[in-house]
């Protein structure tokens, strides 16, 4: 019984190293990630190939069973994350995985997951139209925010910039409604049947503030065509506002970060093992990812500590005055120099291909004053040991 459950722990690690963790880690997980993609991809064009008549009543049974397969993975997919995110935990077999496992069902991305193929299996069973499905299908589109870091970026943007991008709609709608009201005071006898009330004049106003100009609908009088310039030349600068803030918004994110850590990267670092998915979250936002070769000097001793270091793949050497020690995938460097306000007591030499995460100075003590339980588990490792150069086996703790 005992070696059937620890195999079953086994085997939930391992996918969820796959899934969770994906391409980052191990060469399944990028097969694995690639595949569904593709599979991705495969569904949104085949909605679209649905709608082509020919096509559709040659291969109606061929779309079907596709349709059958993709759910089928999905599915799967889902089900497994759900046995698999117990994982995240510090410990995955203590008690409390069924509550885990319910908030793990209202994270963002297992809600893209589910509307992915609830609605599909569902209307199904009901009996409703095929062919109005479609519109639930195209939603697994979103499901590729799982898999690439650019789309989470740019969600995250978006999020981060909610308030400014309000701002910028509310004066978008004020805009519209005054360009209507006006135009229909000056157009309405001219045109009563385009300019007649005001909800009329606003597809005037829509389409001459967004520079699209359909022609359809143009003032005739002096005063409405001398106005219609006035808001053509509003509409090219404040209907390009939220455009503006989103590429400004993402060129500050990509520049800072170099791109998006996923969450379940961050999650899979032994130093973050456990802790509240919402704190994982907010680390993750701070981390930046950085790629060293092998044989490349990382940081030097006696420069300042300007940021803290964790070790994804691949193993540092820690070199000072008492010889050298290799750090491994899990342990960090840097957090007691910037706790202490000092200089780094060694250097560190990429042994082989690393990926690290890296926490600048600045966002290190922002997250330390603003989390305690962050900082307790920081502080406590990076104290374990007074000598710096005595390796300890537990590769979360520092050295």
């Amino acid at each position: 019984m005992k070696t059937m459950q620890a195999r079953g722990r086994g085997l939930r690690r391992r996918l969820f190293e796959i899934m969770e963790i994906g391409g980052t880690r191990t060469s399944a997980g990028l097969i694995f990630d690639v595949f569904m993609v593709l599979l991705i991809l495969l569904n949104i064009m085949a909605v679209a190939l649905e709608t082509v008549q020919p096509l559709e009543q040659n291969y109606h049974i061929e779309f079907l069973w596709f349709e059958f397969f993709s759910l089928m993975i999905f599915g799967i997919e889902y089900l497994l994350r759900v046995w698999v995110c117990v994982e995240y935990r510090q410990n995955p077999d203590a008690s409390g995985q069924a509550a885990f496992r319910g908030r793990f069902l209202f994270t963002p991305l297992m809600i893209i997951d589910f509307i992915a193929i609830a609605p599909t299996v569902m209307f199904s069973f009901l009996g409703i139209d095929f062919r109005i499905l479609r519109v639930f299908r195209f939603l697994r589109l979103f499901k590729l925010m799982r898999y690439s870091p650019a789309l989470g970026t740019l969600a995250n943007v978006i999020y981060e910039e909610r308030r400014a991008l309000l701002a910028a709609l509310i004066i978008m709608l004020g805009l519209i409604l005054f360009s209507a009201t006006l135009i229909y005071y000056l157009e309405r006898h001219a045109q009563p049947e385009h300019f007649g009330n005001i909800p009329k004049a606003m597809w005037w106003a829509i389409a001459t503030l967004t520079t699209v100009g359909y022609g359809d609908v143009v003032p005739v009088t002096v005063a409405g065509k001398f106005f219609g310039s006035f808001v053509m030349l509003f509409g090219l600068g404040m209907f390009a506002l939220p455009i503006a803030i989103i590429a400004s918004g993402f060129s500050s994110e990509i520049h800072r970060r170099e791109f998006v850590v996923r969450w379940g990267l961050v999650a899979s670092v032994p130093l973050f093992r456990g802790l509240d998915a919402s704190l994982i979250t907010t680390i993750a936002k701070y981390l930046r990812s950085r790629v060293v070769a092998e044989g490349k000097l990382i940081a030097h001793m006696g420069d300042k500590a300007e940021r803290m270091y964790l070790i994804v793949s691949g193993e540092v050497a820690r070199r000072d005055r008492k010889g050298v020690v290799t750090l491994k995938e899990g342990a960090f460097f840097g957090a007691r120099s910037l706790y202490e306000n000092t200089v780094l007591p060694a250097s560190y030499i990429a042994k082989s291909r690393c990926q690290l995460l890296v926490l600048e100075a600045n966002d290190f003590h922002h997250l330390m004053e603003n989390h305690p339980t962050l900082n307790r588990r920081i502080r406590e490792q990076a104290w374990i040991m007074e000598d710096y150069g005595q390796p300890e086996e537990d590769p979360s703790q520092e050295i």
